[in-house]
């Protein structure tokens, strides 16, 4: 399970270093460029302009489509006379390098938010097709960002911060105690309750785990595959104060900003995030914690790919846009949305400071990444310690799925299963008009053929009874949180209409949504042409989950993305 994914940690240890102080990584002295006027050359081609794309990580997206609209109005040209103009698209890291593989993206250069997705790209191209050569060259940084820990700065404040330096252990001493945040004079608070993503998916859910690895083992460099049985317990402790996982840094970001801290005490986000966040209308502002115990860079690098599409010309075109982006006015721009400069001529300054909840003079350590033995081991260890799920998939049998829908929708949810681990508890609830009995929960590694006989068994007809099936499984759920509270208790709704029976309204659904966050996470899936997005939006929104749209053709990839969130 996961297969593909795995390669990513054997390869990270080849992009990144050990730094004991806030200095920047190697290759990021400034490099020349300029804000180049039109062309006065009286011999500029009549060739049409050479097309300069460019795939890259969406953290930077603000960024980049400011300086690409920037760059496009420079008429700059190659030494030809050939005008350059740049295409940007902003995917996730590793969607970008998944499409990059499969041929549906040929970009001129590559530039997600980690090197270690450059490496992986080049690992991955290398493998297949008989190719010889990399196709990745690791390419320099555009811009810097340390991985932190955002925290609701009254919670920091009841921690010590900033006085104090905060690590993993006090993320510990609140979740490990009875009391929760009552231990430290705040039982208003309730429990801790922490997120970053998945480590098999993201590269800072990755990072994450090797950083609380770390922070157990009382090391910042030498960490070996032999010394993680022993930090086992350490990451257990800390993983149990998960909320839930999830795909994207980003989302964490936008769902701590929008619904407070009731959701989430802490999450593992990039400090530009923290930065962000003070542009939200919010009550509380949000404080980076830079872990005493060491922390890692994102170095968004800019690799020329290495490939048969790229010309002598595109290489010439690319130059000139990493000159461009590399010179002074373009690293101030970038600081000023909150990315420190790769120039080390750019004195730091606002907004990366304390009024925007940040230390520009952290982080002080910088953790190494050990070797892909190691890395392999560290998540293997991390499945062994992560935070368990009980899941409750609610499944419209309605007489509209007839067909195709119906059958893609099968896979789909036979897919999600495949994505979740062997100790996590699943529940399948089916409904059309009438919402049947549960089958379940049962735990996956011993009932996956069960589970899966029970999905191709079913067929479509009658109504829909949306609403009494979700509040049918959220009911089951919370009771069992009641019973115990170690697991990541979530339902997973999938429809393809409007409800037309059920006893429940929308609004007593909503209403009967709203507990404890951090208790039942409700997750939608509008599937088809007309799912009732807006009801089906509000219900994910009352239940501190997510809503996605779907249809037979992406409904597959879908239920794997949510299974990121387990």
């Amino acid at each position: 399970m996961h297969t593909w994914r795995f390669v990513i940690v054997g390869l990270v240890a080849a992009t990144l270093g050990c730094k004991q102080e806030p200095a920047r990584p190697a290759g990021t002295s400034g490099a020349p460029g300029s804000n180049r006027t039109a062309d006065p050359r009286p011999d500029r081609s009549d060739k049409p302009a050479i097309e300069l794309s460019i795939l890259y990580g969406s953290e930077k997206k603000t960024w980049l489509e400011e300086q690409i609209k920037a760059f496009n109005a420079t008429n700059s040209a190659l030494g030809n006379g050939r005008a350059i103009h740049v295409a940007g698209k902003a995917s996730g890291s590793g969607e970008a390098m998944a499409a990059i593989l499969d041929g549906s993206e040929r970009p001129i250069v590559f530039s997600p938010a980690s090197g270690a997705y450059v490496t992986l790209l080049d690992q991955a191209w290398q493998s297949r097709d008989n190719h010889v050569k990399p196709i990745a060259p690791a390419g320099e940084p555009l811009v810097l960002s340390p991985i932190v820990i955002a925290m609701w700065k009254p919670m920091a404040e009841a921690l010590g911060w900033p006085a104090k330096p905060i690590g993993w252990n006090d993320i510990l001493a609140v979740s490990r105690d009875a009391k929760g945040w009552g231990k430290f004079g705040h039982p208003e608070w309730g429990s801790m309750k922490l997120g970053h993503t998945h480590p098999e998916y993201s590269n800072s859910g990755l990072l994450s785990a090797l950083a609380i690895a770390y922070a157990g083992a009382k090391t910042t460099r030498g960490l070996t595959a032999e010394a993680l049985p022993k930090v086992e317990p350490f990451m257990a402790d800390v993983e149990d104060a998960i909320v839930h996982y999830g795909k994207s840094t980003g989302f964490f970001s936008d769902k701590m900003i929008e619904r407070g801290p009731t959701y989430l005490s802490a999450a593992v986000l990039y400090e530009n995030l923290v930065i962000e966040s003070y542009a939200a209308q919010r009550s509380l502002d949000l404080v980076a914690i830079y872990p005493e115990e060491g922390t890692f860079w994102s170095d968004h690098p800019y690799s020329v790919l290495d490939a048969e599409w790229v010309t002598p010309e595109h290489r010439e075109a690319a130059a000139t846009f990493l000159g461009f982006l590399k010179a002074r006015p373009q690293q101030e721009r970038a600081m000023a949305l909150g990315f420190r400069p790769v120039d080390p001529g750019i004195k730091v300054g606002a907004p990366i400071d304390r009024a925007h909840g940040v230390d520009a003079l952290q982080p002080q350590t910088l953790l190494e990444i050990p070797d892909a033995a190691t890395l392999d081991a560290l998540l293997a260890a991390w499945r062994h310690t992560k935070k368990p799920a009980d899941v409750v998939l609610v499944f419209d049998k309605s007489g509209s799925m007839k067909g195709r829908p119906l059958d893609e929708a099968k896979r789909g949810a036979k897919a999600f299963l495949a994505t979740l681990e062997s100790r996590d508890h699943v529940t399948l609830m089916f409904f059309d008009r009438t919402v049947y009995p549960a089958f379940g929960p049962v735990e996956l590694g011993k009932a996956k053929d069960q589970l899966e006989a029970r999905i191709d068994g079913i067929s479509a007809e009658g109504g829909t009874a949306l609403y009494d099936a979700t509040l049918a499984a959220r009911n089951l759920l919370e009771a069992r949180r009641k019973a115990s509270v170690h697991r990541i208790r979530a339902v997973v709704v999938m429809t393809d209409g409007a409800d037309t029976d059920s006893s429940h309204k929308l609004a007593a659904t909503v209403k009967g949504l709203h507990g404890e966050d951090g208790g039942v996470a409700v997750f939608t899936i509008g599937y088809g042409d007309e799912p009732n997005q807006a009801a089906l939006e509000a219900i994910a929104k009352a239940g501190a989950g997510s809503f996605s749209k779907g249809n037979v053709d992406t409904i597959i990839q879908i239920f794997r993305d949510l299974a990121s969130f387990f």
